[in-house]
């Protein structure tokens, strides 16, 4: 009996199997692009916020505005009553304030009760899990994250937050490490630091460099991040 498939048939039906896989892959990965992938980006705000001028030029702590990052998961946002709250002895008149002014000031002209409406600038992977609280009262500094928060006039995303970019400080945490007092601060510069404070490790020896410093807290803290899956994706 003659056979029923040619002999090139079983090469023609991996050869599909393998398109087939192909095609799938390249679907799963637009997927992942366009839902997870965070492009660098400077989303419009509904307020012209400069942090240039709050954290740079007044040196203010990102933590002023930033409060619950030492308490929770979440950095949050400041609510409108609190920005207000410096606001309504500094420039209360000017143009750029009346958006808040209309959200929280009843005795406001143009008062509308709504809450201001931030644009999220930092979005993580929709897979991803980042805990605040845990980096920095663990020295971990806002600007190891966020980079020059205090040289943008305009807050950007500045990193795609990679998986490989957590590993990396994951693996070797202790060039970002940094004193407590210091974690919310833009202007923090470890030489300027340790010239100014006697840090001394174990045996008495004065800490000099980054390296040193952060060898120590590492140390004394006993920080050893974890690097498996689980660590980051619930």
């Amino acid at each position: 009996m003659a056979n029923i498939f040619p002999p090139h048939a079983n090469r023609r039906f991996y050869g599909i199997i393998a398109l087939g896989m192909l095609v799938l892959a390249l679907i799963l990965g637009g997927v992942y692009y366009l839902n997870f992938y965070v492009k660098e980006h400077t989303p419009v705000q509904p307020v012209r916020f400069s942090h240039k001028l709050h954290a740079g030029d007044l040196k203010m702590g990102c933590t002023s505005c930033h409060a619950a990052a030492l308490r929770s998961p979440r950095a949050g946002i400041p609510d409108t009553k609190s920005c207000l709250g410096c606001h309504q002895h500094i420039l209360p008149n000017s143009p750029l304030i009346a958006p808040l002014r209309a959200a929280a000031d009843p005795q406001f002209p143009g008062y509308t009760g709504e809450p201001v409406r931030w644009v999220m600038v930092n979005r993580l992977s929709g897979h991803a899990y980042f805990n605040h609280m845990a980096h920095l009262n663990r020295g971990i500094g806002c600007t190891s994250c966020h980079e020059d928060a205090a040289g943008m006039e305009v807050m950007k995303a500045p990193r795609d937050a990679r998986m490989r970019w957590c590993l990396d400080c994951h693996r070797n945490p202790v060039p970002h490490l940094r004193p407590l007092e210091e974690a919310a601060s833009s202007h923090y510069s470890a030489a300027d630091y340790l010239r100014t404070h006697s840090v001394h490790d174990e045996e008495g020896r004065r800490i000099g460099t980054q390296h040193q410093l952060g060898e120590y807290l590492k140390r004394q803290w006993k920080i050893q991040p974890k690097t498996d899956c689980s660590t980051c994706h619930h």
